[in-house]
């Protein structure tokens, strides 16, 4: 779930960034249309489809690795719990018995657990590492294709209906372009694209 979140955010910012320079770069003055692109997440009718079977399509390749991920996760965290109580304990006691004698570290040298602990940070943080870059490998492999061509889908609309611009709008720009008169043209949109499917 994290990882279609985190896809969702990505594909957002960057349907956004690419079918706005679309949009604006014949801008001409006035208020102009705006798609809202969470809709767009929709299935048929009320939204594209496309997009959603995009990023499903990346979250079930990339489970795999969340999931071993939060595992490796669940394993620090009851190995740092488990070292935590006894050095709390033992720290406690130190200072009782002599408060300006420095407190013995919660991991000493030595110690299994510290060891296991941070082979299994080493591993966390490979394991992290490699997600991101499967995850942009996956990215534009499967949902960048569906970003293109709804971006330029979005150019075609707009000129057919005549928009003097369009914003490709997430939920944070409804409020300001509703104040600016913008026309939101996210139903008209979707009809279009699902009813020109090659335009």
């Amino acid at each position: 779930m994290r990882a279609i979140l985190l896809a969702a955010g990505t594909a957002l910012a960057a349907l956004s960034a690419s079918a706005s320079a679309q949009g604006e770069a014949t801008a001409l003055p006035g208020p102009g249309c705006y798609i809202e692109i969470q809709k767009l997440f929709g299935e048929p009718p009320a939204g594209i489809g496309d997009l959603g079977a995009a990023l499903r399509t990346l979250e079930v390749q990339l489970r795999p690795q969340v999931t071993e991920i939060n595992e490796i996760k669940a394993q620090i965290a009851r190995l740092e719990q488990r070292e935590a109580e006894p050095a709390a304990n033992a720290q406690e006691a130190a200072f009782e018995e002599e408060e300006e004698r420095s407190l013995a570290p919660a991991l000493p040298a030595g110690d299994p657990n510290a060891e296991e602990l941070t082979r299994l940070q080493t591993q966390l943080e490979a394991r992290q590492n490699q997600l991101k870059l499967d995850y942009a490998a996956q990215q534009a492999a499967l949902v960048g294709p569906v970003q293109t061509r709804i971006s330029q889908r979005a150019a075609a609309f707009t000129t057919e209906r005549g928009c003097s611009r369009m914003k490709m709008a997430r939920a944070s720009d409804l409020a300001e372009l509703t104040t600016t008169g913008a026309t939101n043209v996210t139903g008209e949109f979707v009809t279009w694209y699902l009813a020109n499917p090659q335009a």
